[in-house]
C-alpha cells in the first residue's frame, strides 16, 4: 500500500477480525491499494493512555469504492477508563462519518455512516433514547426526526494543550459534538459496504481500521468533496480530512456541451 507524496508505508501484517457486513476486504486488496489523500494528526492531542491515539486517516477512490484507513492504537474489543457520566466505562470504537458535498461542523451535504462493531446504546449515560442498533460494515444514511451521530463525552485535551484538531465547530472547547457512533440511521440496500481491522506490526500504530463503500450507495459523481471523520466512543481523539472533488477540465466540459447541442438538433430534426 502507498501514500502518493508521503513517507508512509504501511505493511499489514496480520489479521485481527472477520471483515464486517456484505463487502469483503483481504488483505491483499488493502496492501494494493494506493492511497491518494493522507492526513497526519497531532500525536499530543488525545486524553488518557497510548492507546487512545489517532495517527492519521487516508483515503482513495479505486474501482467504484471509497477506501478509508484510520490509523490508531485503539483496539476493536474497546479500552476501559473514565467518563463525565460514571466512574468507568468500556468505550469502543466509533463509527466513520462520511458527508458528500457538506461538513458535520456547517451541515448540508449528504451524511452516512459506517459501523466500525455491531452495537446498540453503547452510550446509555450520555443518552436515554437510541435508535435500531447497527451491523458490522454496514452503511447507513440519515434517519428521519432524530440526531444521526451519537457525540463523543471528551474535549478537554484541546483546551489544555491550547490546539484544535480539527475543530468540531462549536465555539466551546468542553462541549464535545464530534460524531463517534451511529445513534439513528437506515441500513442502504444492497451490498454496498464493509470494514475490517487489521493489525499492524511495522508502523507506529497498532491497528488500521479499514472501510470500503460503493461510491454510487453515498451518490459520489467524483466532483463533490467528501469529509471523513472518525473518533472512538468516548471522543478522547479525532480524526478528519476531506477528499476534494475533481473539477472537470474545460475541454470536457466544452465536449459534454457539443454533445448535447448535437443530441438536440437530432431531436428537432427527427420531430
Amino acid at each position: 500500500m502507498k501514500f502518493l507524496g508521503s513517507l508512509f508505508l504501511i505493511v499489514v501484517l496480520a489479521f485481527v477480525a472477520s471483515p464486517g457486513y456484505s463487502l469483503n476486504i483481504t488483505q491483499g486488496e488493502f496492501d494494493g491499494l494506493t492511497f491518494t489523500d493522507h492526513y497526519s494528526d497531532l500525536l499530543n492531542d488525545h486524553s488518557g493512555g497510548a492507546g487512545f491515539s489517532i495517527f492519521g486517516i487516508s483515503c482513495t477512490v479505486e474501482n467504484g469504492y471509497l477506501y478509508v484507513a484510520v490509523h490508531t492504537n485503539f483496539p476493536k474489543a474497546g479500552l476501559a477508563g473514565a467518563d463525565s457520566y460514571s466512574g468507568g466505562n468500556t468505550f469502543d470504537p466509533g463509527d466513520l462519518y462520511i458527508n458528500v458535498g457538506g461538513t458535520f461542523q456547517a451541515g448540508g451535504g449528504s451524511a452516512y455512516g459506517v459501523a466500525t462493531t455491531t452495537h446498540g446504546n453503547n452510550v446509555t449515560q450520555a443518552y436515554g433514547a437510541w435508535g435500531a442498533g447497527v451491523t458490522e460494515g454496514g452503511l447507513y444514511s440519515p434517519a428521519a426526526g432524530g440526531p444521526f451521530f451519537a457525540d463523543g463525552t471528551w474535549e478537554v485535551y484541546e483546551a489544555h494543550l491550547g490546539v484544535v484538531d480539527p475543530t468540531d465547530g462549536d465555539g466551546s472547547m468542553f462541549v464535545n459534538s464530534y460524531p463517534t457512533m451511529i445513534r439513528y440511521g437506515t441500513a442502504v440496500a444492497g451490498d454496498v459496504s464493509g470494514t475490517a481491522y487489521f493489525a499492524n506490526a511495522t508502523d507506529p500504530w497498532a491497528f488500521d481500521v479499514v472501510y470500503k463503500i460503493d461510491v454510487d450507495a453515498i451518490g459520489f459523481n467524483g466532483t463533490q468533496d467528501i469529509q471523513l471523520f472518525w473518533a472512538m466512543e468516548c471522543g478522547n481523539d479525532g480524526v478528519q480530512i476531506t477528499k476534494e472533488g475533481e473539477v472537470p477540465e474545460p475541454a470536457t466540459v466544452a465536449l459534454l456541451a457539443a454533445g448535447i447541442s448535437a443530441m438536440a438538433v437530432r431531436r428537432k430534426s427527427v420531430l
